[in-house]
Formats: C-alpha cells, sequence, structure tokens
C-alpha cells in the first residue's frame, strides 16, 4: 500500500487518502504524472503503483510502445499495449474518454529538449490539450526534465514526482526544477534513514504537493517489467 509520511515526532504514516496529492486528485478528471530521478530508483514501478490507488480503480491502464505479448503475461488484464502513432491525432483511436491511464515509461525515446519543434515533440505537447480534453491521466518518466521541451512543464495539473537524482545529472537540470530536485535529494535521504523498514526504492518526494509519498510495490511486480524495452528499441 502507498502511504504519505508526515515529519512529526515521532514519525506518522497516514494512508494515501489522507495526502494532499489524493485531495487535489479526488475530484479531478485528467492530470499528468511526471516522475523525474536517475535510473534504478523505482520511478516505473513507483508510477505503476500510483496506478493501482483505488481513486484510478475504474481505469485501463495503456503502456505505450511496449510489447503487447511481455504485457500480455506479465501484467494484470487492466492493462494493455498501444504502439504511438505517426499522427498523434490517431492516438484517441487507440484511448478510451474518460477510462485509461496512459504510461510513457522513458519519454526520452519519443522527445527531447533539443527537438522542440521536432514532430515527437510536437505530439507530446498536443497530448498534454488531449489529455484534458478526454479526460486522461498521462504518467511519464524521464531522468532529467532538460531531456523534455519546457512547455509540457507548464501542463496544468501537473504533478512533479522526484525519485533520487546523482550529482552530475542535477548539474544539467532545467533551473526551474534543479530547486525541487535538490530538496527532494536531501528529503528522500532522510527518510531512508528515518525508515530503514521501508523499500529504499518506495520514497517519492512530490515537489508540487510539498510531502513524501511511499508507494509500496505491486505484489504482482517483477524485476524484468522495470526493463520493458531491454534487448530493443521502444518503437
Amino acid at each position: 500500500m502507498s502511504g504519505v509520511y508526515t515529519p512529526e515526532d515521532p514519525p506518522a504514516e497516514r494512508p494515501f487518502s489522507l495526502s494532499k496529492m489524493y485531495r487535489r486528485l479526488k475530484y479531478a478528471l485528467h492530470a499528468v504524472f511526471l516522475l523525474v530521478g536517475t535510473g534504478q530508483w523505482g520511478k516505473t514501478v513507483s508510477l505503476n503503483s500510483l496506478a493501482q490507488e483505488p481513486i484510478f480503480k475504474d481505469r485501463n491502464i495503456v503502456l505505450v510502445n511496449y510489447h503487447p505479448r511481455f504485457v500480455y503475461a506479465l501484467y494484470p488484464p487492466r492493462y494493455r499495449a498501444i504502439k504511438w502513432p505517426k499522427e498523434i491525432e490517431d492516438i484517441v483511436d487507440l484511448l478510451e474518454p474518460g477510462k485509461d491511464f496512459l504510461i510513457i515509461d522513458d519519454a526520452v525515446f519519443l522527445a527531447g529538449a533539443r527537438d522542440h519543434s521536432t514532430g515527437e515533440n510536437r505530439d507530446l505537447q498536443k497530448l498534454m490539450s488531449i489529455a484534458s480534453h478526454h479526460e486522461l491521466f498521462i504518467g511519464v518518466t524521464i531522468q532529467n526534465t532538460s531531456m523534455l521541451d519546457f512547455l509540457m512543464l507548464q501542463a496544468q495539473d501537473i504533478h512533479v514526482l522526484h525519485k533520487e537524482m546523482d550529482a552530475l545529472s542535477l548539474e544539467f537540470e532545467r533551473p526551474q526544477i534543479k530547486m525541487r530536485q535538490a530538496t527532494a535529494n536531501i528529503m528522500l535521504g532522510q527518510y531512508r534513514k528515518r525508515f530503514p523498514d521501508v523499500h529504499p526504492k518506495a520514497w517519492t518526494w512530490n515537489s508540487s504537493t510539498s510531502e513524501m509519498i511511499s508507494f509500496g510495490m505491486p505484489s504482482w511486480w517483477k524485476p524484468e517489467m522495470s526493463k520493458a524495452f531491454k534487448g530493443r528499441m521502444p518503437t
């Protein structure tokens, strides 16, 4: 289960349903979740854990550019895979308005900050608008926001969720996010020491609501599910 932790003494854990993040999402029909941080700190599993929260129980989960056989073999029935369309307008034919939670794992494969005029990055920008009009939740993982066009970070109802980021990656982080990430690194380190019984990769700092979330690993999760693109390009 996921939980939100408070800086009280003694430390206290509360259900995710009592978090500020939950209150923002309770009546939301669409939102964007951006998980940022160095690899191997659990971005993919935490995003999938978030998607398992009861608040999303009526949503099907759509994995972009995952191999269908990989999804069928390892994931629960409400998961499915789709291929990123050549024309972004066609994605509305692949998604169900008001019913889907879209996950784009390692978004650098789709677009980059230095390619803000490319079709892929324009598509991501359009997807933010599509999410609003078609009432979709979208989760994106990326190692550094400098790899994304900044317009995506200006999406409405965005939650920026931080995992640990190493010092070198932090040097290249966007100025608008660097301070948030530096704060996250400090908080994450403190909570790992303070709660040694919690898996270190579970911790996630939500800089949009200034709170620490612990995302429990789904019971069906396997290590290989964090490496869906191993041995192939996600195209």
